[in-house]
């Protein structure tokens, strides 16, 4: 090989690894908001999981957790609200069949924008 295409052959490497380490740099900020996009939605998951248990065990609706619980949860779920009719178990107790089908669709809903962030934002190697 001549000098000319040595050194043209080391330029083109040498762009190459400045590529690939610019798309990785970027591909870990996509991850790091992908992340913080599934822990919020994990947070709400959680949420909505604790509402469905404190209804089914029938607990106290006046209680200060329970009500914190109710009015926290509350906005997520006006969507699904009557969708379908909630059925009691127990003189007390209630399986909260609107929540469950929530937490199934923001689910859904979490992977989609995961998804789509990686798909718009994300570089090649």
């Amino acid at each position: 090989m001549t000098q000319q295409n040595l050194r043209r052959t080391e330029d083109l490497n040498l762009y190459e690894e400045e590529r690939a380490i610019a798309a990785a740099n970027q591909n870990s900020a996509v991850a790091r908001i992908v992340n913080i996009i599934y822990f919020l939605f994990g947070v709400l998951e959680l949420l909505l999981a604790t509402r469905v248990i404190l209804h089914l065990i029938g607990a106290n609706q006046s209680n200060g957790f329970v009500a914190f619980i109710n009015a926290l949860t509350a906005p997520f779920l006006v969507l699904f609200s009557t969708l379908v009719r909630n059925p009691a178990l127990t003189a007390t107790g209630v399986l909260e069949i609107t929540t469950i089908i929530a937490m199934f669709a923001y689910a859904i809903l979490a992977w989609l924008i995961g998804r789509m962030m990686w798909l718009l934002l994300s570089r090649p190697r």
